[in-house]
């Protein structure tokens, strides 16, 4: 009994407790527990489950206590777009780098608030989990000048759909972003398609930071991958591109014959995809591919008309290396490819599994 008595009376003046362990505090004891917090760390403020309502926010924005926090997080804090707004006309916030404002019923109007803030230059991560913003707090996060080196944006669990999927990543601002969360929004098959185009190219970018873009094997790209690869300035650098194993079909592969930027390619791997003899036509056709020096298309859907395409290839005759194992090339193909006056340089068999 008195331990328990002494547990209760350590949060006399630190907020009354409600159901589910959340603190409900007044400004009074706001104060307090920030002056606590920030004399253990002057840069980090966390608000977890603390209930301080609009009120609340109204104490911190014009507390000079915060004027050298970089990361305030407020979870569960029942602020709404009047806390918000208070928070972001706060001079003394200026210094944010982080600001978290986690299930707080936060709309529109304060994802607006936000963006039109005067003080987050300095923002680079905003996370606004399981508020209510739909599009127009999204256009309008996306439209601001204010939060243009924003590089983490968190939307998850919102009502966010095509329109203000399509402002956030195609928005001007955010140059720097690189992380967004639109997870479990209401975003129709526009607005997926393009978040999934946006990942990918983030994708690239990680590829080429880490010298890996030039084997992509068993990444499962499929074409669309192979389209945005084919978009970014790097592919016309690669001499050698694996794409092995990725489930590509005929698109991909008449997209990358086609494409100019390939012309440095002297070695391409596409085993294991689900090419047919319009891929394979296509290939042969290319004058893009004129530098090939290994061209691997093992385990793939490839015919005879495929093989007759590659056997008349006068720009594949460069090659050293033709691999077609495991398709479906019959005896007239193979005679073809056997027969052909342009693969007098193949250094190995063409139904070899090397």
């Amino acid at each position: 009994m008195k331990s328990t008595c002494k547990a209760l009376l350590l949060w006399v003046g630190l907020g009354v407790m409600t159901s589910g362990a959340v603190w409900e505090m007044t400004p009074e004891d706001l104060g307090q527990y920030i002056e606590k917090k920030l004399r253990r760390n002057d840069q980090t403020l966390k608000l977890n489950e603390k209930i301080i309502h609009e009120s609340g926010a109204e104490f911190l924005a014009n507390s000079p206590l915060l004027e050298n926090v970089t990361v305030l997080k407020i979870y569960k804090g029942d602020i709404g777009d009047g806390g918000v707004r208070a928070l972001a006309q706060s001079p003394y916030l200026k210094n944010l780098k982080e600001l978290s404002i986690e299930n707080n019923g936060v709309t529109d109007a304060g994802a607006r608030y936000l963006a039109e803030s005067p003080y987050l230059n300095n923002l680079e991560t905003l996370n606004l989990f399981n508020n209510k913003i739909g599009d127009a707090g999204a256009k309008a996060l996306a439209e601001s000048q204010t939060l243009s080196g924003l590089i983490e944006l968190n939307l998850n669990y919102n009502e966010v759909g095509d329109a203000g999927t399509l402002a956030i990543l195609h928005s001007s601002s955010f140059k720097r972003l690189t992380h967004i969360g639109l997870a479990y929004n209401k975003m129709g098959k526009e607005g997926s398609q393009a978040l999934k185009d946006f990942r990918l190219r983030q994708k690239i970018e990680e590829w080429k930071a880490t010298d890996s873009l030039g084997n992509l094997e068993k990444n499962y790209i499929g074409d669309r991958g192979v389209l945005i690869l084919l978009e970014s300035p790097y592919i016309s650098e690669i001499q050698e591109l694996n794409l092995s194993n990725n489930n590509l079909t005929d698109e991909a592969i008449v997209a990358l014959a086609n494409s100019p930027k390939v012309s440095k390619l002297r070695s391409l791997r596409l085993a294991g995809n689900y090419i047919t003899d319009r891929g394979a036509e296509a290939l042969a056709q290319s004058k893009s591919l004129r530098s090939l020096k290994n061209l691997d298309l093992n385990f793939n859907y490839i015919g005879d008309e495929g093989a007759f395409a590659l056997a008349k290839a006068e720009h594949l005759s460069q090659l050293e290396m033709l691999r077609l194992g495991q398709n479906r090339i019959g005896f007239e193909g193979a005679r073809a490819l056997d027969q052909s006056p342009y693969l007098k340089n193949l250094i190995y068999p063409i139904f070899g599994f090397y």
